[in-house]
């Protein structure tokens, strides 16, 4: 504690002392509100000095600070029930829509079911298009996702600049 600190604090006590007498309080109150008055300001003389936070930068957290998409995803999975949210569903599915749509399989097309269970395994599309999707399950699509990636070789698949409804005109 340093002198300057110490006499910044007596003057201001002693400054309460004066104005509370002013004021018309008994002396004895006006001393103790003026020792309180010296105490709070030494004090944070004390303290504010070594906050960590007072050279901190201060960053405002705006609506363009909101949490990623992988947060939020990450929140969608519930680890004491095993079961996927919404959001995170909604997202694999149109990852793997939009995988089967490269190998040529249109996921509306009823025809093309036993294809999709042929690229994706055993009712893997199916339980994404359901309600209640486990943890393994995603994890299941994901691998489906991983299988289906552009760089790996698909079998039967059509060449990158055909389409697939060109095969109907």
């Amino acid at each position: 504690m340093t002198r300057t600190r110490m006499i910044v604090a007596a003057v201001a006590g002693a400054c309460a002392v004066l104005v509370f007498t002013l004021i018309g309080v008994e002396p004895a109150f006006a001393i103790a509100w003026g020792v309180l008055a010296g105490v709070l300001v030494l004090c944070t003389q004390l303290v504010v000095p070594d906050d960590p936070r007072m050279d901190a930068p201060r960053i405002e957290a705006g609506p363009e600070r909101r949490g990623t998409d992988i947060s939020r995803m990450a929140w969608a999975l519930n680890p004491s029930t095993g079961m996927a949210g919404e959001l995170i569903t909604r997202r694999v599915r149109a990852i793997l829509s939009h995988r089967l749509q490269r190998h040529g399989v249109d996921v509306s097309d009823p025809t093309h079911a036993d294809r999709i269970e042929a690229l994706t395994g055993a009712g893997t599309w199916q339980r994404l298009a359901g309600r209640g999707t486990t943890r393994r399950e995603l994890e299941q699509a994901l691998a489906a996702i991983d299988r289906l990636s552009p760089t790996s070789p698909a079998p039967n698949s059509l060449p990158p600049n055909s389409h697939p409804n060109k095969e109907k005109q």
